[in-house]
């Protein structure tokens, strides 16, 4: 599954900054292009799906839909 891999790729990206900082995330804000094939509810039900279990599934998340741009960004990562 496509969003699968991504969410994956997206947790990689989390551990690589949690490094980079030595600090642990605390709230992510995503954008997703009106453009693109992914809506809110559908990337957030696949992210809930695989962050259960893991570091990141208590994390605050905000996605917004932008009227264009890139299908999906992070676009602000606070750490605690």
């Amino acid at each position: 599954m496509h969003e699968t891999h991504i969410i994956k790729n997206i947790f990689r990206y989390f551990a690589q900054e949690e490094t980079r900082v030595s600090q642990e995330i605390k709230k992510v804000c995503f954008s997703l292009s009106e453009f693109g094939s992914i809506t809110p509810e559908h990337f957030l039900e696949h992210y809930r799906d695989e962050s259960r279990g893991t570091k990141w599934e208590s994390i605050e998340l905000e996605v917004k839909k932008i009227p264009y741009g890139p299908e999906l960004a992070i676009t602000k990562i606070e750490f605690k």
